[in-house]
């Protein structure tokens, strides 16, 4: 039977770890955008060298789980770097999303950039305006607003993939689920919270982005 009285007990309990979980969420998100930011130009202007080299990151970060990107950064690249393996989980983890979640903005934004009118940037040209001037004032405040959608889509996707940063000991919000389970057993009331934790932070996301859309529609 649901037991409402250690629901009620162990929410806050869970909920106390939900700082982890932003924090963990707040730093791949601007990591992963600087990410996608750079891989998206890339590979919109199909830069030489560096452009096969973004289309194979792409391919691997985007075909294979996440989990074993994980297991293979943290696991497998500490016995052959040093660095990795006096690594601190929760920074592992942060990075290992950020690429991870980088690979999918940077698509996001690759196709917002070609769907900024081509006329505009012949524009600046002959207004003088340098290339660099031209992405940093036309093309891409237009990007960002044709991008929201699709990077607030992967902002959630990033806030629900933190959940499992438990698997390398850390202790967030799915962490202290873990934990308190381990004890009580209670897997049903305790996973009922970790759920309603999770989907109050989407709402309140989506909250956001319609504020952000609305916003960004007064402005153009």
């Amino acid at each position: 039977m649901f037991n409402f009285s250690y629901f009620f007990e162990v929410f806050p309990q869970i909920a106390s770890k939900l700082q982890v979980t932003l924090l963990l969420t707040l730093i791949a998100a601007v990591f992963s955008l600087f990410i996608g930011i750079i891989i998206a130009v890339i590979g919109y202007y199909k830069v030489k060298i560096f452009y096969p080299v973004t289309r194979l990151y792409l391919s691997v970060l985007r075909g294979t789980p996440l989990v074993a990107q994980l297991y293979f950064f943290y696991y497998g690249l500490a016995h052959i770097s040093e660095i990795v393996l006096n690594m601190k989980p929760l920074t592992a983890v942060a990075l290992v999303l950020s690429f991870n979640t980088g690979a999918f903005m940077s698509e996001s934004i690759r196709g917002a950039l070609l769907s900024v009118d081509p006329g505009q940037k012949e524009a600046a040209a002959m207004l003088g305006m340098s290339e660099l001037q031209t992405i940093t004032r036309i093309v891409l405040p237009q990007t960002f607003r044709v991008a929201l959608p699709a990077l607030f889509n992967d902002l959630i996707n990033l806030l629900k993939s933190t959940s499992l940063a438990f698997m390398l000991g850390i202790r967030d919000v799915m962490g202290q689920a873990k934990s308190e389970g381990a004890q009580s057993f209670r897997y049903f009331e305790i996973y009922l919270a970790v759920m309603l934790i999770y989907w109050l932070l989407v709402l309140a996301l989506t909250r956001v982005h319609k504020v952000m859309d609305t916003k960004c529609s007064e402005m153009y």
